[in-house]
């Protein structure tokens, strides 16, 4: 079954009052099926945006993956509502969904003239099976008979948009400021019924697509007027980071900047890169990338979604001695996680970290975490270094339960750059 082409990839946050994450019962991006790859989950006609839905507007959001299969699978979906932490809400479907509540999932079509063979999946929503009736965190959920054994789960977000936010990055002040970035907000709730603005409304800030440093609950440096100020001394501050790497995929009959050797072994294309270099002690240098995401495309090809193949993918990053703790690679490329798929290994004979990934074709943009314990953020700055120039990307979410309701409402979202304290 044809379908019709998006223009362009993906994207895709929680709340708890610290900057910690991992809850019991709190629902997330995973892929439970090795078979599945590349999900993307965007605002459909823009494959590089966040899925933000605007309640009571026409737009809608797309879903794509690849299953690793010659034969289509009869795949159906369903959608979760969550309440700010994303613990699935205390309401029933019927309470935040019109039609019906499990649907087909139709819309696929088989991969042509690649060396590995996949099916490619689309869905866009809302449609005539399915439409929203509040706004909030949502998880959609891709199974095959149970419901209860997803082959995937994606978060996005419904949002009214109800009041006005204002942000702006500037340099923060103390012996840290050429390494972070300060984020101002002042947000205006207009008519909302509120007695405690500061207590009643809850602000998320995320960077760029990342889930592990997100920041939860900042209080207010005032509040008044119909206004809350989040300015110094309020901490919303995130370190700079760097620009990330980029990975020019889109060809396997040419080698593109940092590719040493491209070679054929059945059944996969297998591309080594040239060794990575560490970049905590160097200065800052300006260049484009895409803040972690990826974007699939062939360069010979129609229709990148089921044209472009998959290759093998060799990572090496030179120290003459391990990190303490397991380095790893991030990015949207391992579903912003320090995780099992991503995670490097150590070549004591060669002074190497190595890794390989399974990649459709495209641009990616990665970086290389370390992460010393089981909880807390993935730490890019020891080998990446931090820099308060670096371009960076701030979603601002702002939640709201009114007195007597079950749910979060999300009533604000914006996106904010660091692009203008250059």
């Amino acid at each position: 079954m044809k379908k019709l082409r998006a223009c362009t990839l993906l994207m895709l946050i929680v709340f708890f009052p610290l900057r910690c994450v991992g809850d019991e019962g709190v629902l997330s991006d995973r892929i439970f099926s090795p078979s599945i790859h590349t999900v993307e989950l965007y605002r459909t006609g823009w494959r590089l945006s966040r899925p933000i839905l605007v309640l009571g507007e026409e737009n809608t959001l797309s879903l794509d993956f690849d299953d690793l299969s010659d034969t289509p699978e009869n795949y159906r979906y369903t959608f979760i509502h969550c309440d700010a932490l994303w613990h699935p809400s205390d309401l029933l479907p019927s309470d935040y969904l019109d039609g019906f509540v499990e649907n087909n999932l139709r819309d696929y079509e088989s991969s042509v003239n690649t060396t590995v063979p996949y099916v490619h999946y689309h869905l866009t929503f809302p449609n005539e099976d399915i439409r929203f009736r509040l706004t909030g965190n949502y998880v959609i959920k891709v199974f095959r008979d149970d419901p209860d054994a997803p082959v995937l789960t994606a978060r996005f977000f419904i949002t009214s948009n109800e009041i006005r936010i204002r942000g702006e990055v500037v340099e923060p002040g103390g012996p840290d400021r050429f390494r972070q970035q300060q984020l101002l907000l002042t947000v205006d709730y207009g008519n909302l019924p509120l007695r405690s603005p500061a207590d009643e409304l809850y602000v998320v800030v995320q960077q760029n697509g990342r889930w592990d440093n997100i920041l939860r609950g900042p209080r207010p440096s005032s509040s008044g007027g119909g206004r809350l100020v989040f300015g110094t001394p309020s901490a919303i501050i995130f370190p700079g980071g760097n620009e990330y790497r980029n990975l020019d995929l889109k060809s396997i009959r040419y080698q593109s900047p940092g590719i040493a050797r491209i070679e054929y072994k059945a059944p996969y294309y297998n591309i080594l890169l040239k060794p990575s270099e560490l970049r905590s002690m160097k200065p800052y240098l300006t260049q484009q990338d895409l803040n972690g995401r990826f974007f699939i495309e062939n360069s010979r090809g129609s229709d990148a979604d089921t044209d472009a193949d998959y290759v093998n993918v060799f990572f090496s990053l030179p120290v003459n001695f391990p990190f303490e703790g397991k380095v790893h690679l991030f990015g949207a490329l391992t579903g912003w996680q320090c995780g099992p798929a991503g995670r490097m290994q150590y070549d004591m004979q060669q002074h190497r970290y190595v890794a390989t990934l399974l990649l459709k074709q495209g641009m990616y943009n990665y970086a290389y975490a370390v992460k010393k314990e089981h909880t807390g953020p993935c730490d890019l700055t020891l080998i990446e270094g931090s820099h308060y120039e670096t371009e960076n990307e701030y979603l601002i979410l702002i939640y709201y339960r009114e007195a007597g309701e079950r749910y979060d409402r999300l009533v604000g979202t914006t996106t904010v750059s660091s692009r203008k304290i250059r």
